[in-house]
């Protein structure tokens, strides 16, 4: 299964998740053990709060089926791939009359990492579920609805639940159909137009002051940890007026913005399997290539170039990729070079070992190099 690993090479990731791939019995055993037992949804243990719950549920429901369901019960367990620090995540399993059970995703937005640039709308990936996903046959799981929860404080989103693991924990031959996938996709909103995407009011512009952003606070961050590493980065981030013009100058349609591996869903239980974008609490209108550098980072060169075939495969006259492959590349290593300066700003929620540090501004000015042989003409 490949990762992205520090080496820049595929490796075996540690497996969290309760949806265990063929072969990981014992993995799974341990993944359970971790986890706790089921229990109430946060805030639902007062009966009138219940109640509330039960009819959110209804009509979330019937709107869904189209006809009118009655929620008899309900129980709730932990998601195994929530993050400490990050929103709650439980998985619902609602229990209707006549016996059938749907199985819900429900995401509890709250005030976590409400520091975050890029996360300051709070209510962004309920915005783009409604407004850009509704009704419409896109690679995301289906939105089902979304309701204020009174006694946890949470706006509460209510998604479908997919039951398979990750890109993360899977074999390369499905993170190439997430590729091309990923490609009809930005297809599709450019196809709209940079207007109608932007009219998306929640959406991050991801301009040329983005971009910037995103630099000097990496400078920031170098500067409280190491001198002589924010010097090293210093040189690459007085000369980033080209590389955010040149990203920002791409044609224009959605963009995820933080497609790690991990936000990639693929349902091995249909064939072809079918794959899922999450976590949309960052999007943006901007270059799609964005997210294509994001989901492939760190795989091996051949994997890496095999990604690429895959995406640009799908977008033959759809006018958003450069018009030759030499332009091309050097727009996909601007996007890496973003990618970089981006990690180094983030590591201020993690602290990252120094030698973390060095590797990625050696990978900056490297491909701050690349671009520069180009000069004004990128």
């Amino acid at each position: 299964m490949p990762c992205r690993a520090a080496s820049g090479r595929e490796g075996r990731c540690a497996v969290t998740s309760r949806i265990s791939p063929p072969g990981d019995e014992a993995v799974q055993r341990v993944a359970e053990a971790r986890l706790p037992r089921r229990r109430h949804l946060a805030g639902t243990k007062s009966s009138e709060e219940r109640e509330r719950l039960r009819t959110a549920l209804e009509g979330f429901l019937s709107r869904a089926q189209g006809r009118a369901v009655g929620v008899t019960e309900w129980r709730s367990e932990p998601s195994a791939f929530a993050v400490p620090s990050v929103s709650p995540i439980d998985v619902l399993t609602v229990s209707l009359r006549g016996g059938e059970e749907v199985a819900l995703f429900v995401k509890q937005v709250g005030s976590e990492q409400a520091d975050h640039p890029d996360k300051q709308c709070r209510d962004r990936e309920e915005k783009i579920y409604e407004e850009l996903f509704s009704g419409r046959d896109l690679p995301v799981p289906r939105y089902y609805g979304a309701r204020w929860n009174t006694a946890t404080g949470r706006r509460e989103i209510y998604l479908e639940y997919i039951a398979d693991w990750s890109l993360k924990y899977q074999g390369l031959e499905t993170w190439f159909p997430a590729a091309r996938r990923l490609a009809r996709l930005h297809a599709h909103f450019s196809e709209r137009g940079a207007a109608e995407v932007s009219r998306c009011g929640v959406l991050l512009n991801l301009d040329t002051a983005y971009f910037h952003a995103w630099a000097q606070r990496a400078m920031e961050v170098l500067a409280e940890v190491s001198a002589p590493l924010a010097g090293r980065l210093a040189v690459v981030v007085s000369e980033y007026d080209r590389v955010a013009e040149a990203l920002a100058a791409q044609p224009v349609t959605l963009v995820h913005n933080d497609l790690a591996p991990k936000n990639v869903l693929a349902d091995r239980s249909r064939d072809p399997a079918r794959i899922a974008f999450v976590d949309w609490e960052m999007a943006g209108a901007g270059c799609g290539l964005l997210d294509l550098v994001h989901l492939k980072d760190g795989l091996r060169p051949a994997s890496d170039e095999a990604m690429r075939r895959a995406y640009c495969s799908e977008l033959g006259g759809s006018g958003l990729l450069p018009r030759s492959e030499p332009e091309l590349r050097h727009v996909l290593t601007a996007c890496e070079l973003h990618l970089i300066l981006h990690r180094i700003a983030s590591s201020r929620l993690w602290h990252p070992p120094l030698e973390h540090l060095t590797r990625w501004v050696a990978e900056a000015r490297d491909r701050a190099s690349r671009l520069g042989a180009r000069g004004k003409s990128l």
